[in-house]
């Protein structure tokens, strides 16, 4: 056994540390009096005829020293590599909340705000199940109704769904074309400009005698009232320079649609085209999008029975 200089305790003579502090320990001589003295009370131990004794074997007849006993240094532990350096790896667009190019608020019915969404993929889809946006329980959402995208400085919407559409509430008076689909309310009309021949039709003439009937008007277009079952309802001709739509006054009034205003909506008319005016409603107007469209920042959208403020970061 060797003696530590340091601490002590006595450690095999095959090490080259101190098995309690690590500590080099002097060369010893194999023929020295240590071994030797070793050696012969083995033997008069009765040893004789065995293997060596145990108090002298060499280093591989003994355990391998412990780690603990190497001399401490900062190679000695690798230190684990960071997740955030690991080849290859980036974090999410929607864990970063800096990333964010913009939020979609869903609008209470009482106008106030609720929860927020963070728009901070590339695109955003919106819809029933499966979405990034879901709403299970809206039985008007498509699985996938409508898709949000960034794309440079420009942000926008792509409807998804061909059934009920996603409709912008208008902020500024929008040119009517043929075929376009208005929100009111909860009326939900279609928007036809007559044919010219529809517009003077001739009266009718039997025998030289003209059929008597109300007086024409001249009407240059008409709202047809869509209903869920995907029929017509009623079918209200526009004449004249503006036509209101209101709960109470107006050209057509739908009396029994509580969430219109009294005076909700006008259309105007200048010869040639047809304008939508909202006149400061509660609930405001909406016109169904035809594809992909830019919108702005505060821009309200309506998605199956959800409406969503959208706020943009410039």
């Amino acid at each position: 056994m060797v003696v530590c200089p340091r601490c002590g305790s006595q450690t095999p003579s095959g090490f080259a540390f101190c098995q309690q502090c690590g500590v080099q320990l002097p060369s010893v001589d194999p023929q020295g009096p240590t071994m030797a003295g070793s050696g012969d009370a083995a033997i008069r131990g009765g040893s004789i005829g065995r293997a060596q004794p145990v108090p002298v074997a060499g280093p591989a007849a003994m355990p391998m020293p412990l780690p603990v006993a190497a001399p401490p240094g900062p190679a000695a532990m690798p230190a684990p590599a960071a997740p955030a350096s690991l080849p290859g790896s980036r974090p999410g667009p929607s864990t970063s909340p800096t990333g964010a190019w913009g939020a979609a608020v869903s609008v209470n019915r009482d106008g106030t705000d609720g929860e927020r969404f963070p728009l901070a993929a590339e695109y955003v889809t919106i819809g029933r199940s499966g979405a990034d946006v879901a709403f299970d329980q809206d039985r008007f959402l498509a699985r996938s109704h409508a898709r949000v995208e960034k794309s440079g400085d420009t942000a926008r919407v792509v409807p998804l769904d061909q059934l009920n559409g996603v409709f912008r509430k208008l902020d500024a008076p929008l040119e009517l074309v043929d075929g376009a689909i208005v929100l009111v309310g909860r009326e939900v009309l279609r928007f036809e400009i007559l044919d010219a021949d529809e517009r003077a039709a001739e009266p009718l003439v039997r025998h030289g005698v003209a059929l008597f009937g109300s007086p024409p008007r001249e009407p240059w277009g008409r709202f047809a009232q869509l209903l869920p079952s995907g029929g017509i309802r009623d079918v209200r001709h526009l004449w004249g320079d503006e036509v209101v739509l209101g709960r109470e006054e107006g050209d057509i009034v739908f009396r029994d649609d509580a969430f219109m205003s009294r005076r909700h909506a006008a259309v105007n008319w200048d010869g040639r085209r047809a304008t939508l005016t909202d006149l400061g409603s509660s609930n405001g107007t909406f016109v169904r999008l035809t594809g992909p469209t830019a919108i702005r920042n505060n821009d309200q959208l309506r998605m199956g029975d959800q409406l969503f403020r959208f706020e943009l970061r410039r």
